[in-house]
């Protein structure tokens, strides 16, 4: 499985990368704390805004 980086957001010590699934162009996020990588989701069937919105909820404390 290929994973592309996209784009990146950041809010205090959360960052979100939207991510890309090259073998099957399925969008997702990776979701790190302090630098540390908290688990990868991704949404098959949904677009790149899904994802870009799922990350801005995950930095900004709406999504855990």
């Amino acid at each position: 499985m290929s994973i592309e980086n996209y784009h990146t957001f950041v809010d205090g010590n959360r960052r979100a990368d939207v991510i890309l699934n090259s073998d099957g162009n399925v969008w997702g996020i990776d979701m790190y704390e302090n630098s540390q990588f908290i688990k990868r989701e991704f949404y098959e069937g949904h677009s790149e805004a899904y994802a870009e919105s799922a990350a801005e909820n995950f930095v900004s404390g709406v999504k855990n």
